[in-house]
C-alpha cells in the first residue's frame, strides 16, 4: 500500500441525502465503508466522489451488516478502471504503533469535504459483545475522530497496509481517539472481496507489458484531460452548439480524445439533445476530396439512424444536402462531426485550395445550426491556412482547446496502476516524460521491460529519438530558438513570452520553463 499519499488516492467521499462519510477502494470497483454511513440510502444510489481522479460516480449497496459489525460493501454502477486499492493486513498492530487515516469529515462546526487527515497511536484490542461472536475492534488514542471520518481506512505506518476501518469516536470534542473494526473481521465476513484484494496486490507478471504507446487508447484506458473535456462539453453540449479546434502536437492524444468523445458522448451532451456523432479520419484517402467527405458523412448518418439523409446521387446537390441536414434538425438531432488529422487535406496548397469552397460551405452550415465540428489539427486552423498563404474560412466560429501535458495525478495513476507506489519511480518517469501521455507510456514500458532504471533510460532514449526528430521538424524556427534559449544556448536577447506560453500549453516547456524531458533537452542541445 505504501504511504499516506497512496492511502488518500484510495479514499472516496460518500454522500447520502444530507449525510456524509468516507469509504475506500478495497477491490476494483468495490468500496468498503461503515453501515451507518449508507444505511439511509436503502435501495437508492450512493453518490461517490473520488478526489484523486476528480470523478463523480454512483454506487449501490450490495451488503449491509448492521450493528454490531457496522460494515457495508458498495459496487460502482460505472466501471472505474484506474483507481488503486488499499492492501488489507489482518495482523494486529503492535501497541503504540503509529496509525493514520484520511477521510471527509463534516458536521455542524467543520466541513472538510475535500479531505482531512488524522493520526493515532494503537492502544490495544477491544471486543464488542455479540450473541454469535465477539467483534474484534482496535482501540485508538491521541487523535480525534469526528463525524464523517466513519468508514476511513486505518493505515499502519509501519507495515504500509490497512489494518482496519474507522468505526466510532471516543469523544468528538477531544483527541481521545476512537475505535476501528479490524481487518480480521473484514476478511472473515467478506471473503470474496478479501480474495479480490489479495489478487489485486499480487505481483504482476513481467511478461505482460501493460503499457502501450503509439496507438489511440480506448475510453476505458483514457486518463485525465478534465479541463479539456469540460471545455469541449461546454461547446458541443451547449444550448446552441459551437465548433471546437482540438490542437496538439504529434502523439499528444488528439485521436484518443476524439474516440473518447464518440464513445462517451453522454458525458458531453444530454439525452434530450439526441447527439449523432460521425467520425472521419482524414488520413483515409476516401476523404481527400470534398465529395468523399460528404459521402462519408452521409454513410455515417445512415449508420446511426438507419436512414440515408439524401441519396448518393445528390452529394453534389447543395440544396438536397442542406434539406437532409435540416430534416435531422427538425427531428431534434444534434449532428456532431469529428474530423481527425486535418493536416491530411492541408499538406499542400493545391489540395487545401480544393477544400476552400467546402470550408466556406460548412462554415455556413455550422453557423445555421445544421452541424457542429470538432477538428483535430497540429496547429490552429488559422495558422494551417496562413502557412499556405490562404485565408481560413473558419474564422470566428471555432474555439481552440490545446492538448498538452496530463494532470500530475493522471499520469501518476498510469504508472501506479502497474507499479507499486514509489516516489523514486514517479520522479524518474517525470524526468523523462514530463506528463506527455505518449512518453509516459513509453517510459513505463521501458521500465517494465528493464527493471534497472539506467538501462530503461538508455532504451527510452533510443526509442524516443525518432519521435523527437519528428517533433523538432514540426516546430517553427522561432519555437526552436525559444527552446534553445531556455537551455541557455539561444542567440535571442529574450525569449518571446507568447511563444513560451504556447510551448508551455503544448507541454514542451514546464511551468519553470525547463524542457519537459531531460532526454529531449539533450536532443535539443545536439541540434544545429
Amino acid at each position: 500500500m505504501g504511504n499516506e499519499d497512496n492511502l488518500q488516492r484510495c479514499t472516496v467521499r460518500l454522500n447520502v441525502a444530507s449525510s456524509q462519510g468516507t469509504g475506500f477502494f478495497v477491490a476494483p470497483n468495490w468500496i468498503l465503508t461503515c453501515a451507518h454511513v449508507v444505511e439511509s440510502a436503502k435501495d437508492n444510489p450512493v453518490q461517490v466522489f473520488w478526489k484523486a481522479g476528480n470523478q463523480n460516480y454512483t454506487a449501490k449497496v450490495t451488503q449491509l451488516c448492521k450493528y454490531p459489525l457496522d460494515l457495508a460493501l458498495l459496487q460502482l454502477y460505472e466501471d472505474c478502471l484506474h483507481h488503486p486499492c488499499v492492501e488489507l493486513d489482518n495482523t494486529e498492530p503492535n501497541v503504540n504503533d503509529d496509525l493514520y487515516i484520511f477521510g471527509y469529515p463534516k458536521n455542524s462546526e467543520v466541513d472538510y469535504s475535500q479531505g482531512d487527515s488524522a493520526s493515532f497511536k494503537y492502544e490495544g484490542i477491544s471486543f464488542k459483545q455479540h450473541i454469535k461472536e465477539d467483534i474484534i475492534l482496535y482501540k485508538l488514542k491521541q487523535g480525534q475522530v469526528i463525524s464523517g471520518f466513519s468508514g476511513s481506512p486505518l493505515l499502519n505506518l509501519l507495515t504500509g497496509k490497512v489494518c482496519g476501518i474507522v468505526h466510532l469516536s471516543r469523544d468528538e470534542g477531544n483527541d481521545l481517539g476512537g475505535r476501528a473494526v479490524s481487518a480480521q473481521v473484514i476478511v472473515q465476513h467478506f471473503p470474496d472481496i478479501a480474495l479480490l484484494n489479495q489478487q489485486f496486490h499480487q505481483p504482476k507478471p513481467k511478461g505482460d507489458n501493460p503499457f502501450e504507446y503509439g496507438l489511440p487508447v480506448p475510453p476505458q484506458r483514457f486518463y485525465g484531460r478534465r479541463r479539456e473535456i469540460l471545455e469541449i462539453k461546454n461547446r458541443i453540449g451547449a444550448i446552441s452548439p459551437q465548433c471546437v479546434n482540438l490542437v496538439g502536437l504529434r502523439r499528444n492524444g488528439k485521436t484518443s480524445l476524439l474516440r473518447y468523445i464518440r464513445e462517451r458522448i453522454s458525458e458531453f451532451c444530454s439525452p434530450e439533445q439526441k447527439p449523432l456523432v460521425v467520425f472521419l479520419d482524414l488520413t483515409n484517402g476516401k476523404f481527400h476530396t470534398p465529395e468523399g467527405i460528404i459521402e462519408g458523412l452521409r454513410r455515417g448518418i445512415h449508420k446511426l439512424t438507419g436512414n440515408f439523409p439524401w441519396s448518393k446521387e445528390d452529394n453534389e446537390d447543395g440544396f438536397a444536402v442542406e434539406d437532409g441536414l435540416q430534416d435531422l434538425v427538425n427531428e431534434r438531432y444534434r449532428l456532431i462531426i469529428l474530423l481527425d488529422e486535418f493536416e491530411a487535406i492541408a499538406s499542400k496548397k493545391d489540395r487545401l485550395e480544393l477544400f476552400q469552397d467546402w470550408g466556406e460551405d460548412w462554415r455556413s452550415k455550422a453557423s445555421a445550426g445544421l452541424l457542429t465540428m470538432v477538428i483535430a489539427s497540429k496547429r490552429p486552423l488559422n495558422e494551417v491556412y496562413e502557412t499556405l498563404s490562404l485565408g481560413s474560412p473558419f474564422a470566428n466560429i471555432f474555439s481552440m482547446t490545446i492538448l498538452g501535458a496530463l494532470e500530475e495525478e493522471a499520469w501518476q495513476s498510469i504508472i501506479q496502476k502497474r507499479f507499486s507506489p514509489n516516489s523514486a519511480v514517479l520522479q524518474w518517469v517525470d524526468e523523462l516524460a514530463g506528463g506527455l501521455p505518449y512518453y509516459v507510456q513509453m517510459a513505463g514500458a521501458m521500465l517494465w521491460q528493464n527493471s534497472n532504471q539506467e538501462i530503461a533510460k538508455n532504451e527510452f532514449n533510443f526509442q524516443a529519438k525518432p519521435r523527437f526528430e519528428e517533433l523538432w521538424k514540426d516546430l517553427t524556427e522561432v519555437e526552436r530558438l525559444a527552446l534553445r534559449y531556455e537551455l541557455g544556448r539561444g542567440n535571442l536577447p529574450i525569449s518571446d513570452r507568447a511563444i513560451v506560453d504556447m510551448l508551455q500549453r503544448h507541454g514542451l516547456l514546464r511551468k519553470n520553463r525547463g524542457l519537459f524531458s531531460s532526454v529531449f533537452a539533450e536532443f535539443v542541445k545536439g541540434q544545429r
